[in-house]
C-alpha cells in the first residue's frame, strides 16, 4: 500500500489498526513460546543482554506484515539493528531524515519471559521525520493494551477481553517525590556510567515512598500513563524500548524528557517520566545528584 496520496491522519489511523492487529498475533505466538520455555534457543545481543529465536520470530512476524500492507515504509526492529550497528544518535540523525519509519521491539523485557514471569511487552511505533506519532504496547500475559495517536490522547484496552477502549485521563499528579512510587532500570554497561546511575538509585530511594525494578521499559512507561506508578527514569534505553511508550505518556498528559529537561525523542540515551509538578522535582533531585 502506497502512502503518498493519503493525508497524515489517514496513515496514522491505519497504521494503528495494522500495529494493533500484529501486536495481537504476535502477543498470542510468545505465549505459546512461553509455554515451552525449555525448547527455546538463548542468544547473545551485542549491547542488549539476551534473547532468544521467540524474540527473532516475533520480529519477523511483525516486519512481514508492515512490509505487506507499507512496502515504502524503513523499518527499525531491535534483533535485526544489530546486523548494521550505528549508534542511538547516528540513527536519529538518519532516521529523522525519513517520512515514515516503523521502530519495533518483539519482545521488551526478554529476562522476565525466560523465567517465566508474564510482565513483559511488545512495542510498535510509527515515526514521522523522527517523531513518534502512533504508539501500541501491549502486554501478552493480561490482554491489556496502550496506544496513542499524537494528537488524539491515550487509550487503553484489554484485546483478551475484547473491552471497550478507555481513554486515560490528563491529570495533575498532586504527589511530592516523598509520596511517590517510582519505577525505573539500571543500564548494563559496567564503570562510571553504572555507578552514577545507582547513586541516582540510592538519592531516588532515600527520597521516594519506594521504588520498583519490574524489567520492561515499555510496560513501566504506560504504567505511569495509567498512574501506577508516578514516575520513570533510565539511561541506556534504545528507541525500540520508549518510541511506542513515550508517545502513550505524552499522550496521558505525563511529561517526558531526558535527564536535564530536553524534549523527548526515541533516541535519546536517557529519559524521566512524570507528571508535572513531580516531574520537575525528580529533575531537580537529579541535577543534585548528579
Amino acid at each position: 500500500m502506497t502512502t503518498n496520496k493519503k493525508t497524515n491522519s489517514q496513515i496514522h489511523d491505519e497504521a494503528l489498526k495494522l500495529a494493533l492487529k500484529l501486536a495481537k498475533s504476535s502477543g498470542a505466538f510468545l505465549l505459546k513460546k512461553q509455554e515451552r520455555i525449555s525448547s527455546l534457543k538463548i542468544t547473545t545481543k551485542i549491547a542488549q543482554g539476551i534473547a532468544s529465536n521467540a524474540d527473532v520470530e516475533s520480529e519477523k512476524m511483525i516486519i512481514n506484515g508492515i512490509k505487506k500492507q507499507y512496502p515504502d515504509h524503513f523499518i527499525l526492529a531491535e534483533e535485526s539493528a544489530y546486523k548494521e550497528y550505528l549508534g542511538e544518535m547516528s540513527r536519529y540523525e538518519f532516521l529523522k531524515e525519513k517520512a515514515w519509519v516503523w521502530i519495533i521491539d518483539p519482545l521488551d523485557g526478554t529476562n522476565n519471559f525466560l523465567n517465566g514471569l508474564d510482565y513483559f511487552g511488545i512495542c510498535i511505533s510509527l515515526v514521522h521525520y523522527g517523531e513518534p506519532v502512533v504508539g501500541v504496547v501491549l502486554r501478552p500475559s493480561n490482554g491489556e493494551c496502550f496506544y496513542a495517536i499524537k494528537g488524539k490522547g491515550t487509550k487503553l484496552i484489554n484485546l483478551s477481553r475484547k473491552s471497550q477502549p478507555i481513554t486515560l485521563k490528563k491529570i495533575i499528579n498532586k504527589k511530592s517525590l516523598k509520596n511517590s512510587l517510582m519505577v525505573t532500570g539500571f543500564t548494563t554497561e559496567k564503570g562510571p556510567v553504572f555507578e552514577e546511575e545507582f547513586t541516582l538509585f540510592k538519592n531516588m530511594l532515600g527520597k521516594s515512598r519506594g521504588i520498583r525494578r519490574m524489567g520492561s521499559a515499555a510496560l513501566d512507561l504506560c504504567y505511569v500513563s495509567k498512574g501506577i506508578f508516578d514516575g520513570f527514569w533510565e539511561r541506556g534505553l534504545a528507541a525500540w524500548d520508549v518510541a511506542a511508550a513515550g508517545l502513550i505518556c505524552q499522550e496521558a498528559g505525563v511529561v517526558v524528557t531526558d535527564y536535564t529537561g530536553q524534549k523527548f525523542h526515541p533516541f535519546q540515551e536517557t529519559i524521566v517520566a512524570a507528571r508535572a509538578p513531580l516531574h520537575s522535582e525528580i529533575l531537580s533531585n537529579f541535577q543534585e545528584s548528579i
